[in-house]
């Protein structure tokens, strides 16, 4: 439908929809939208369309999508005076952005990068929000150098990339600290840009507020801002009170988005860098296959026969590390928990038993001998008499390494759990 929409009116826009500008000028988070530019919307999000003069707008709502007309001005006057003040000061280097869940973090990251860049600045971001990562898939942490204006950091691809393997950071804190960091330290040496640094909502709980102190001590950043509504975010700020924080309001009309739409959203991320995927066979002797298995396709012959004589059944697959034994067998076996005991006892070592089949649909890393990584792909199978792994996966550059992660996907790319760790 087009729609006329008068000089600073607001068209809140929620997904699935798209608005193609057919006169006069508007702009989205900072963004300047001319005639005859298309913004896709996508479903689970919202934007604000703001018009800079008197525009004719073609908008498209398709089903779960709508749009609201407001006087709201679209950018809160705490977010404009925020990025006055870190964009007046010539020698900053880095911002990190504090919010709970759905407060307008990335907003506010894509508001601040679309300034700065009309100013002349030069921009990375880096997105450290393993469960709902608009630059990487999720389970990564990315980093992205932005070199012009963009209304939805989904539409950007990082030029760096660690995998951490799941969506929560909860267990993994060490981890994601480490990665983001690293990708610090690449920005940084990529020359002058500002790094713009986006975090995940889990920001209560004593947990939550140590993994955020740690986070913020080893990105130290010059400038933390801090979207706070009620007071949510004092335990951190209190714990960082010699650092430059910045306090801002979340927008009036934030839209909270359910379980379901958050999947969606992953789910969204997984095919879009699974777009192209095809089946690539490693031998498992010619590449490291670690993380939440590892395999060297070294196979303990002497154990093998002694677990199978034990257990009283075929092993397809039996390799001794440091800390267990790892097994494998058929996807119909069914071991005897009192043999299972005997046979540990017997050899010193906890057994890890997988059945095959178990690994189909584990999300993984390519890496190349550097540690780089590639891009990400799903196991299709493992061939543990042939000693082969078969991955679904658009990465055509050689590979070194494959990192399993702990989210298994289905056959279409959607995310169908979460697996326990080994």
């Amino acid at each position: 439908m087009k729609r006329r929409v008068s000089e600073r009116k607001i068209l809140l826009i929620d997904g699935p929809a798209s608005v193609y500008l057919i006169s006069g000028k508007a702009e989205i988070l900072g963004a300047e939208i001319k005639s005859g530019m298309k913004v896709v919307v996508r479903r689970g999000k919202r934007m604000p369309f703001e018009a800079l003069s008197e525009c004719e707008a073609e908008v498209c709502i398709s089903e779960g999508g709508s749009y609201i007309e407001t006087n709201t001005p679209a950018i809160p006057s705490s977010w404009r005076a925020a990025v006055q003040k870190i964009l007046s000061e010539k020698d900053i280097k880095s911002i990190l952005i504090l919010g709970g869940i759905d407060s307008g973090k990335t907003s506010f990251s894509v508001y601040l990068a679309n300034v700065a860049l009309r100013k002349g600045w030069k921009i990375s971001i880096l997105d450290c929000d393993l469960g709902q990562s608009d630059l990487g898939p999720p389970g990564t942490i990315g980093l992205s150098f932005v070199n012009k204006p963009f209304t939805d950091l989904f539409t950007l691809f990082p030029d760096e990339s660690i995998f951490v393997g799941i969506t929560s950071p909860s267990e993994v804190t060490d981890e994601v600290i480490k990665a983001a960091a690293k990708l610090k330290n690449v920005a940084f040496s990529n020359g002058k840009y500002l790094l713009i640094t986006n975090t995940d909502g889990w920001v209560e709980g004593e947990d939550a507020v140590e993994y955020k102190v740690k986070l913020i001590e080893a990105l130290n950043p010059d400038y933390i801002v801090a979207i706070q509504a009620s007071g949510e975010l004092e335990p951190i700020i209190s714990s960082v009170e010699e650092r430059k924080v910045i306090l801002v309001k979340p927008p009036e009309k934030t839209r909270r988005r359910d379980k379901e739409t958050r999947r969606f959203l992953r789910g969204f991320a997984y095919k879009k860098h699974l777009k192209g995927s095809r089946t690539r066979i490693f031998p498992l002797k010619w590449i490291q296959v670690e993380g939440s298995i590892n395999l060297s396709g070294q196979v303990t012959e002497h154990l093998k026969e002694r677990v199978e004589e034990i257990l009283g059944e075929e092993i397809l697959y039996c390799e001794e590390k440091s800390e267990c034994l790892l097994i494998v067998t058929e996807k119909d076996t069914c071991l005897d928990v009192e043999r299972l005991r005997m046979t540990e006892a017997e050899i010193g070592k906890k057994i890890i038993a997988l059945q095959k089949g178990n690994e189909k649909g584990i999300l993984v890393s390519l890496e190349d001998k550097d540690g780089k990584m590639l891009g990400i792909g799903t196991i299709e199978s493992i061939d543990f008499r042939n000693e082969v792994i078969k991955i679904r996966t658009p990465v055509n550059k050689p590979v070194s390494r494959i990192k399993l992660g702990r989210i298994r996907l289905d056959s279409k790319g959607n995310e169908k759990e979460i697996l326990p760790r080994l």
